[in-house]
């Protein structure tokens, strides 16, 4: 009798599948992960937390100034509409979007005054999701901030004292 050589039988084959198999596994998930490290990581907390502090005087110049008003975002525009206070300075505004989780969906749009006191601009190929946005003029004077999910139907009320949660 002849015996058959080992690969051509069905148990070595079945006894290094798993292993070659964890292995290959392994290795696509560290190419995964270097490949997709965090992006809220920062190199510097002193920086930083001076740029925190700067932000915090320009909500409470917001505040000062009793800024309100409304935002209306759709898929492909977005509108701000002021029901209170003194902005009577304010020919155009920046409104940055901050995606919760990922940051190449982040972008900015410039909302520019039209003929009935709104602010408007049109949006391309923006991402649905979570964002959070900061509504500020151009000289950057004073700031804003909501939370959002995009798209929505509602109005959303802006205020200087703004929600910590999704509504």
């Amino acid at each position: 009798m002849n015996p058959t050589p080992w690969y051509k039988n069905f148990w070595p084959w079945f006894l290094m599948f798993f292993p070659v198999a964890t292995i290959i596994a392994c290795i696509g998930l560290v190419v995964f992960a270097v490949g997709n490290g965090p992006d809220m990581v920062v190199d510097d907390y002193y920086k930083k937390g001076k740029a925190i502090d700067l932000e915090l005087s320009k909500f409470n110049k917001a505040k000062a100034l009793y800024l309100h008003g409304d935002l209306d975002v759709s898929e492909d525009s977005v509108t701000f509409t002021f029901t209170k206070g003194d902005f009577s300075k304010v020919t155009a505004i920046k409104a940055s979007f901050y995606h919760r989780t990922i940051k190449k969906h982040d972008f900015t749009a410039t909302l520019l005054a039209n003929a009935s006191g709104s602010y408007t601009a049109l949006l391309e190929n923006v991402q649905t999701g979570a964002y959070t946005i900061f509504l500020e003029p151009m000289d950057n004077s004073w700031k804003m901030k909501e939370d959002l999910l995009i798209p929505t139907t509602e109005t959303i009320k802006v205020s200087p004292e703004y929600n910590k949660s999704l509504k």
